[in-house]
Protein backbone atom coordinates (compact mmCIF):
# COMPACT_ATOMS: atom_id res chain seq x y z
CA UNK A 1 0.00 0.00 0.00
CA UNK A 2 1.35 3.47 -1.09
CA UNK A 3 1.05 6.27 1.76
CA UNK A 4 -0.20 9.75 0.66
CA UNK A 5 0.83 10.94 3.65
CA UNK A 6 2.58 9.07 6.96
CA UNK A 7 2.69 11.24 10.24
CA UNK A 8 4.88 9.53 13.50
CA UNK A 9 1.06 7.14 14.25
CA UNK A 10 -0.97 7.50 11.03
CA UNK A 11 -1.35 6.78 7.12
CA UNK A 12 -3.52 7.78 4.59
CA UNK A 13 -4.12 6.01 1.04
CA UNK A 14 -4.69 8.86 -1.20
CA UNK A 15 -7.69 9.63 -2.95
CA UNK A 16 -7.98 8.03 -6.93
CA UNK A 17 -8.57 10.66 -9.59
CA UNK A 18 -12.30 10.08 -9.70
CA UNK A 19 -13.22 10.69 -5.24
CA UNK A 20 -9.90 13.50 -5.52
CA UNK A 21 -11.27 16.99 -3.87
CA UNK A 22 -8.28 18.82 -3.84
CA UNK A 23 -8.38 20.29 -7.76
CA UNK A 24 -11.93 21.46 -6.53
CA UNK A 25 -10.38 23.58 -3.87
CA UNK A 26 -9.05 27.21 -4.26
CA UNK A 27 -5.09 28.13 -4.58
CA UNK A 28 -5.63 29.48 -0.75
CA UNK A 29 -5.60 25.57 0.54
CA UNK A 30 -2.18 24.88 -1.40
CA UNK A 31 -1.05 27.89 0.89
CA UNK A 32 -2.41 26.89 3.65
CA UNK A 33 -0.96 23.36 3.78
CA UNK A 34 2.42 24.39 2.38
CA UNK A 35 2.44 27.34 5.54
CA UNK A 36 1.67 23.97 8.16
CA UNK A 37 4.04 22.12 6.71
CA UNK A 38 6.87 25.01 7.10
CA UNK A 39 6.42 26.08 10.87
CA UNK A 40 6.52 21.83 11.66
CA UNK A 41 9.32 21.77 9.17
CA UNK A 42 11.22 24.78 10.57
CA UNK A 43 10.04 25.24 14.05
CA UNK A 44 8.71 28.76 13.78
CA UNK A 45 5.15 29.68 15.57
CA UNK A 46 4.80 33.24 14.07
CA UNK A 47 2.38 35.66 15.75
CA UNK A 48 -1.01 33.25 16.36
CA UNK A 49 -1.91 29.17 15.46
CA UNK A 50 -2.52 28.43 12.24
CA UNK A 51 -5.43 25.93 13.28
CA UNK A 52 -7.49 25.56 16.24
CA UNK A 53 -8.85 22.63 17.59
CA UNK A 54 -11.89 23.50 19.43
CA UNK A 55 -13.96 20.51 21.23
CA UNK A 56 -17.62 21.95 21.00
CA UNK A 57 -18.63 19.22 23.92
CA UNK A 58 -16.59 16.50 26.10
CA UNK A 59 -19.75 14.33 26.21
CA UNK A 60 -20.23 11.77 23.79
CA UNK A 61 -22.76 8.82 22.91
CA UNK A 62 -20.34 5.48 22.86
CA UNK A 63 -17.84 4.36 24.95
CA UNK A 64 -14.84 3.15 22.31
CA UNK A 65 -12.49 0.43 24.06
CA UNK A 66 -9.43 2.58 22.72
CA UNK A 67 -10.43 5.67 24.05
CA UNK A 68 -8.86 7.62 26.42
CA UNK A 69 -11.86 9.46 27.58
CA UNK A 70 -13.90 5.60 28.15
CA UNK A 71 -10.59 4.56 30.10
CA UNK A 72 -10.84 7.64 32.54
CA UNK A 73 -14.42 7.01 33.18
CA UNK A 74 -14.13 3.79 33.85
CA UNK A 75 -11.39 4.76 36.79
CA UNK A 76 -13.61 7.75 37.81
CA UNK A 77 -11.17 10.14 37.01
CA UNK A 78 -11.19 13.69 36.11
CA UNK A 79 -8.11 15.18 35.23
CA UNK A 80 -9.77 15.37 31.53
CA UNK A 81 -13.04 17.11 32.19
CA UNK A 82 -12.51 18.82 35.84
CA UNK A 83 -16.00 20.52 35.48
CA UNK A 84 -18.18 17.31 34.36
CA UNK A 85 -20.06 16.73 31.26
CA UNK A 86 -20.82 20.08 29.75
CA UNK A 87 -20.66 22.49 25.80
CA UNK A 88 -18.88 25.34 24.86
CA UNK A 89 -21.06 28.30 25.28
CA UNK A 90 -21.55 30.26 21.62
CA UNK A 91 -20.41 33.06 23.18
CA UNK A 92 -16.38 31.95 24.18
CA UNK A 93 -17.05 30.18 20.79
CA UNK A 94 -17.71 33.55 18.85
CA UNK A 95 -14.94 35.16 20.37
CA UNK A 96 -12.36 32.66 19.08
CA UNK A 97 -13.89 32.82 15.70
CA UNK A 98 -13.80 36.45 15.89
CA UNK A 99 -10.15 36.53 17.16
CA UNK A 100 -9.01 33.90 14.55
CA UNK A 101 -10.17 36.27 11.81
CA UNK A 102 -8.47 39.38 12.83
CA UNK A 103 -5.37 37.31 13.07
CA UNK A 104 -4.73 35.11 10.25
CA UNK A 105 -6.18 31.61 10.99
CA UNK A 106 -7.08 29.52 8.58
CA UNK A 107 -8.57 26.34 9.65
CA UNK A 108 -10.64 25.31 12.96
CA UNK A 109 -11.14 21.19 13.34
CA UNK A 110 -14.42 21.02 16.16
CA UNK A 111 -13.58 18.01 17.87
CA UNK A 112 -11.04 16.38 20.73
CA UNK A 113 -12.34 14.33 23.56
CA UNK A 114 -16.54 14.69 22.59
CA UNK A 115 -18.54 14.03 19.64
CA UNK A 116 -19.07 17.46 17.99
CA UNK A 117 -22.94 16.06 16.70
CA UNK A 118 -24.11 16.28 20.27
CA UNK A 119 -23.57 20.37 20.67
CA UNK A 120 -27.24 21.38 19.76
CA UNK A 121 -25.33 24.57 18.09
CA UNK A 122 -22.67 22.64 16.19
CA UNK A 123 -24.27 23.68 12.63
CA UNK A 124 -24.36 27.61 13.73
CA UNK A 125 -20.60 26.50 15.13
CA UNK A 126 -19.65 25.50 11.43
CA UNK A 127 -21.53 28.29 9.53
CA UNK A 128 -19.60 30.73 12.03
CA UNK A 129 -16.26 29.53 10.71
CA UNK A 130 -16.77 29.20 7.15
CA UNK A 131 -17.61 32.75 7.16
CA UNK A 132 -14.79 33.64 8.14
CA UNK A 133 -13.07 31.94 5.79
CA UNK A 134 -11.80 29.23 7.75
CA UNK A 135 -11.48 25.61 6.35
CA UNK A 136 -14.05 23.47 8.87
CA UNK A 137 -13.49 19.85 9.78
CA UNK A 138 -14.94 18.01 12.33
CA UNK A 139 -14.27 14.11 13.48
CA UNK A 140 -17.05 12.06 14.31
CA UNK A 141 -18.61 8.44 14.64
CA UNK A 142 -21.47 9.39 12.33
CA UNK A 143 -23.74 7.51 15.03
CA UNK A 144 -26.01 10.97 15.02
CA UNK A 145 -25.39 11.89 11.61
CA UNK A 146 -29.12 12.10 10.79
CA UNK A 147 -30.25 13.07 6.84
CA UNK A 148 -31.09 16.79 8.09
CA UNK A 149 -27.97 16.99 9.75
CA UNK A 150 -25.86 16.00 7.07
CA UNK A 151 -27.34 18.44 4.82
CA UNK A 152 -27.13 21.13 7.18
CA UNK A 153 -23.49 21.14 7.76
CA UNK A 154 -22.35 20.75 4.30
CA UNK A 155 -24.93 23.25 3.50
CA UNK A 156 -23.44 25.69 6.74
CA UNK A 157 -19.74 25.59 5.06
CA UNK A 158 -18.72 22.09 6.41
CA UNK A 159 -15.23 21.62 3.89
CA UNK A 160 -14.02 18.36 6.12
CA UNK A 161 -15.34 15.16 7.74
CA UNK A 162 -13.49 12.40 9.04
CA UNK A 163 -15.31 9.40 9.79
CA UNK A 164 -13.82 7.31 12.64
CA UNK A 165 -14.66 3.72 12.08
CA UNK A 166 -13.10 1.18 13.53
CA UNK A 167 -13.49 -2.25 11.74
CA UNK A 168 -15.09 -3.10 8.48
CA UNK A 169 -16.43 -6.42 10.48
CA UNK A 170 -19.53 -5.89 12.46
CA UNK A 171 -18.90 -8.22 15.11
CA UNK A 172 -15.57 -6.51 16.13
CA UNK A 173 -17.00 -2.92 15.47
CA UNK A 174 -19.56 -3.34 18.02
CA UNK A 175 -17.46 -4.65 20.68
CA UNK A 176 -14.93 -1.33 19.81
CA UNK A 177 -17.14 1.00 19.02
CA UNK A 178 -19.51 0.58 22.06
CA UNK A 179 -23.10 1.89 21.98
CA UNK A 180 -23.20 1.97 17.96
CA UNK A 181 -24.79 -0.04 15.09
CA UNK A 182 -22.58 -1.05 12.49
CA UNK A 183 -25.13 -0.98 9.44
CA UNK A 184 -26.74 2.21 10.80
CA UNK A 185 -23.86 4.16 11.25
CA UNK A 186 -22.70 2.61 7.36
CA UNK A 187 -25.96 4.05 6.31
CA UNK A 188 -25.34 7.50 8.06
CA UNK A 189 -22.19 7.78 6.19
CA UNK A 190 -23.97 6.52 2.82
CA UNK A 191 -26.66 9.28 3.17
CA UNK A 192 -23.83 11.86 4.06
CA UNK A 193 -22.11 10.87 0.77
CA UNK A 194 -25.27 11.43 -0.76
CA UNK A 195 -26.37 14.49 -0.14
CA UNK A 196 -22.43 15.58 -0.50
CA UNK A 197 -23.07 14.22 -4.18
CA UNK A 198 -26.69 15.78 -4.74
CA UNK A 199 -24.90 19.61 -3.41
CA UNK A 200 -22.35 18.84 -5.84
CA UNK A 201 -19.97 19.80 -3.48
CA UNK A 202 -16.96 18.25 -4.90
CA UNK A 203 -13.93 20.22 -3.04
CA UNK A 204 -15.57 18.81 0.56
CA UNK A 205 -12.82 15.79 1.51
CA UNK A 206 -14.20 12.62 3.25
CA UNK A 207 -12.00 10.14 5.13
CA UNK A 208 -12.70 6.99 6.95
CA UNK A 209 -10.15 6.01 9.36
CA UNK A 210 -9.69 3.30 12.14
CA UNK A 211 -7.17 2.50 15.00
CA UNK A 212 -5.64 -0.77 13.99
CA UNK A 213 -4.96 -3.15 16.85
CA UNK A 214 -2.52 -4.49 18.35
CA UNK A 215 -1.18 -7.79 17.38
CA UNK A 216 -3.31 -9.08 14.81
CA UNK A 217 -1.61 -11.57 12.66
CA UNK A 218 -3.58 -10.64 9.45
CA UNK A 219 -3.41 -6.79 9.47
CA UNK A 220 -3.46 -6.93 5.59
CA UNK A 221 -6.73 -9.00 5.21
CA UNK A 222 -8.25 -6.48 7.60
CA UNK A 223 -6.77 -3.35 5.62
CA UNK A 224 -7.96 -4.74 2.03
CA UNK A 225 -11.43 -5.04 3.96
CA UNK A 226 -11.90 -1.45 5.00
CA UNK A 227 -10.28 -0.23 1.92
CA UNK A 228 -12.99 -1.95 0.04
CA UNK A 229 -15.49 -0.87 2.55
CA UNK A 230 -15.12 2.81 2.35
CA UNK A 231 -14.82 2.73 -1.71
CA UNK A 232 -17.30 1.46 -2.30
CA UNK A 233 -18.97 4.46 -0.25
CA UNK A 234 -17.39 7.03 -2.28
CA UNK A 235 -15.10 8.37 0.86
CA UNK A 236 -11.93 10.06 -0.59
CA UNK A 237 -9.36 8.84 1.96
CA UNK A 238 -8.57 5.80 3.86
CA UNK A 239 -6.76 6.04 7.15
CA UNK A 240 -4.53 3.65 9.76
CA UNK A 241 -3.80 4.55 12.67
CA UNK A 242 -1.52 3.21 15.32
CA UNK A 243 -2.95 3.05 19.01
CA UNK A 244 -2.14 4.81 22.46
CA UNK A 245 -2.37 1.87 24.67
CA UNK A 246 -3.59 3.89 27.79
CA UNK A 247 -1.46 2.70 30.60
CA UNK A 248 1.56 1.93 29.07
CA UNK A 249 4.62 3.60 30.06
CA UNK A 250 5.94 4.71 26.93
CA UNK A 251 8.97 6.45 28.14
CA UNK A 252 10.58 2.95 29.74
CA UNK A 253 10.97 2.38 26.01
CA UNK A 254 14.03 4.63 26.00
CA UNK A 255 14.77 8.41 25.05
CA UNK A 256 13.38 9.44 21.80
CA UNK A 257 15.96 11.47 21.05
CA UNK A 258 16.26 14.54 18.72
CA UNK A 259 12.02 14.56 19.11
CA UNK A 260 10.57 17.93 18.12
CA UNK A 261 6.85 18.26 18.19
CA UNK A 262 5.66 19.95 14.72
CA UNK A 263 2.15 20.84 16.35
CA UNK A 264 3.68 23.64 18.65
CA UNK A 265 4.38 26.09 16.26
CA UNK A 266 1.34 25.32 13.82
CA UNK A 267 -1.92 24.38 16.24
CA UNK A 268 -3.59 25.03 19.57
CA UNK A 269 -6.45 23.32 21.38
CA UNK A 270 -9.02 24.99 23.22
CA UNK A 271 -11.31 22.70 25.11
CA UNK A 272 -14.93 23.17 25.62
CA UNK A 273 -14.50 25.30 28.75
CA UNK A 274 -11.94 27.56 27.36
CA UNK A 275 -8.44 26.22 28.76
CA UNK A 276 -6.46 25.85 26.39
CA UNK A 277 -3.40 23.23 25.37
CA UNK A 278 -0.86 22.49 22.50
CA UNK A 279 -1.94 18.70 22.72
CA UNK A 280 -3.89 16.26 20.89
CA UNK A 281 -2.82 13.77 23.64
CA UNK A 282 -2.66 15.92 27.07
CA UNK A 283 -5.73 14.32 28.00
CA UNK A 284 -5.17 15.15 32.17
CA UNK A 285 -4.72 18.66 30.92
CA UNK A 286 -0.94 18.84 32.60
CA UNK A 287 0.33 21.26 29.58
CA UNK A 288 -2.60 23.82 29.94
CA UNK A 289 -0.92 27.07 29.23
CA UNK A 290 -3.73 29.90 29.29
CA UNK A 291 -7.55 30.15 29.34
CA UNK A 292 -9.28 31.59 26.31
CA UNK A 293 -12.27 32.88 28.73
CA UNK A 294 -9.62 35.00 30.37
CA UNK A 295 -6.61 35.79 27.60
CA UNK A 296 -6.77 36.45 24.11
CA UNK A 297 -5.29 33.62 21.90
CA UNK A 298 -2.43 35.56 20.57
CA UNK A 299 -1.77 36.03 24.29
CA UNK A 300 -1.53 32.27 24.83
CA UNK A 301 0.29 31.36 21.67
CA UNK A 302 3.11 33.68 22.49
CA UNK A 303 2.77 33.55 26.03
CA UNK A 304 5.47 31.96 28.79
CA UNK A 305 3.69 28.70 29.06
CA UNK A 306 4.38 27.78 25.01
CA UNK A 307 7.54 29.66 24.58
CA UNK A 308 9.32 27.40 27.42
CA UNK A 309 7.42 24.64 26.02
CA UNK A 310 8.79 25.04 22.05
CA UNK A 311 12.71 26.13 24.01
CA UNK A 312 12.46 22.86 25.18
CA UNK A 313 11.78 20.62 22.06
CA UNK A 314 14.09 22.53 19.86
CA UNK A 315 16.96 22.19 22.07
CA UNK A 316 16.10 18.55 21.47
CA UNK A 317 14.98 17.83 25.61
CA UNK A 318 11.43 17.14 25.43
CA UNK A 319 12.07 14.66 27.42
CA UNK A 320 12.87 17.36 30.42
CA UNK A 321 8.99 17.66 30.13
CA UNK A 322 6.73 15.08 31.76
CA UNK A 323 4.10 15.27 29.89
CA UNK A 324 5.86 14.65 26.86
CA UNK A 325 8.38 12.37 27.80
CA UNK A 326 5.31 10.19 28.47
CA UNK A 327 3.94 10.62 25.23
CA UNK A 328 3.05 7.93 22.80
CA UNK A 329 4.23 9.40 19.43
CA UNK A 330 8.06 9.81 19.63
CA UNK A 331 8.60 5.94 20.24
CA UNK A 332 5.51 5.12 17.58
CA UNK A 333 7.05 7.15 15.14
CA UNK A 334 9.72 4.14 14.22
CA UNK A 335 6.42 1.42 14.08
CA UNK A 336 5.87 0.12 10.26
CA UNK A 337 2.33 0.63 9.66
Amino acid sequence: MTASYRSPTYYELPAPPELDWRPHRPAGWLEYRREWERRGREGRAEDFPLHLDVDPTNRCNLRCRMCPRTWYLERGRTEWAPNGPADMTMELYRRLIDEGRRSGLRSVKLNFLGEPLLHPRLTEMVGLAAEAGLWVMINTNAAALTPKLSRELLQAGLTDVFFSFDSPYREEYEAIRVGADYGQVLDNIAVFMAEKEALGLRGVQTRASMVLPEGLEDLERLKGDYIRLFRDLKVAEIGFGLPTVMGRDYSALGPAEGFVCPDLFRRLFVFNDGVCGPCCGDWERRLTVGDAGERSLGEIWGGPELTALRAAHLARRHGDVPACRDCSVPYLSTVEL
